[in-house]
């Protein structure tokens, strides 16, 4: 047989047995789905007959959010303080992980865990819009959010990362005279990158857990109203944050966070 004919061959059987692999992927792959799916139904049963109430769309159809890691980032914090103060900003480095920013127009500090303040000079950021306002003092900081709650003097807003919120990652902004004046909170030290030493439960599993560690907080509660899939954040004073996948539940007797690696469950603060 001649070469070319004989290549021709012996490429179509490599296709044909990639072709092959792939439909056997793809077959397990939603086998796999099918039985989680069954067993997300049936778990969902199981707690309707222990006397929750759980409406099935008010359920993840699975845990797709993956455990996350952040950096602190110095030089990028130098970079903010100067977006935010709107030019040169000098360093002051205050001990204990904790770095000041200033110039003309105000002060910015940041800490080791994630946390912030700042000072602004009036004018640098007007706010005869409150909202808007304080949305562009946060945008310069590269905090993306969510309004949370609105006082007389500023806005209360919750982190968000790619839209997915972060929980207890808050940050406030007061106004004074017309422009925002402090601002103060947690926000993302780094860019985050995905953590593959950690992985994340079933949705049956998690529910599971749910319902244990609602019990173990010696807590009743008769309905799952709604569950928001996030992350929870933990930050150390070295520089690192952690974020967990979550779930917070609200039920007709309260709201609770289920670490979704883990299985813990706990009061929402």
């Amino acid at each position: 047989m001649p070469w070319t004919k004989l290549k021709n061959v012996i490429l179509l059987i490599l296709v044909l047995t990639n072709l092959f692999l792939l439909g056997l992927v793809v077959s397990q792959s939603l086998q796999n789905r099918r039985q989680d799916s069954q067993t997300r139904e049936h778990t969902i049963l199981f707690l309707s007959e222990r006397g929750v109430e759980v409406d099935e769309e008010n359920i993840p159809q699975s845990i797709d959010l993956l455990p996350q890691t952040a950096e602190r980032d110095l030089e990028k914090e130098q970079q903010t303080a100067a977006v935010l103060l709107k030019g040169e900003v000098e360093q002051e480095a205050r001990g204990g992980e904790i770095y000041r920013y200033s110039n003309q127009q105000g002060w910015v500090q940041f800490h080791g865990d994630g946390s912030f303040s700042a000072q602004l000079e009036p004018g640098v950021y007007p706010a005869e819009e409150k909202e808007e306002g304080c949305i562009a003092a946060l945008e310069a900081v590269g905090f993306e959010g969510t309004l949370l709650e609105e006082t007389e003097e500023g806005l209360i807003f919750q982190e968000t990362w790619n839209g997915v919120a972060l929980f207890g990652q808050q940050v406030s902004v007061f106004c004074a005279e017309g422009s925002v004046s402090t601002i103060s909170g947690q926000r993302l030290m780094g860019e985050p990158k995905e953590d593959q030493t950690r992985k994340t439960i079933t949705v049956s599993t998690a529910l599971v857990r749910f319902l244990n560690g609602v019990s173990t907080l010696g807590d009743v509660c008769n309905r799952i109203d709604r569950v928001e899939e996030g992350y929870l954040c933990t930050a150390s004073l070295t520089g690192a944050m952690t974020l967990t996948p979550a779930w917070q539940v609200t039920t007709d007797t309260g709201t609770y966070q289920l670490d979704t690696v883990t299985g813990t469950v706990r009061r929402s603060e």
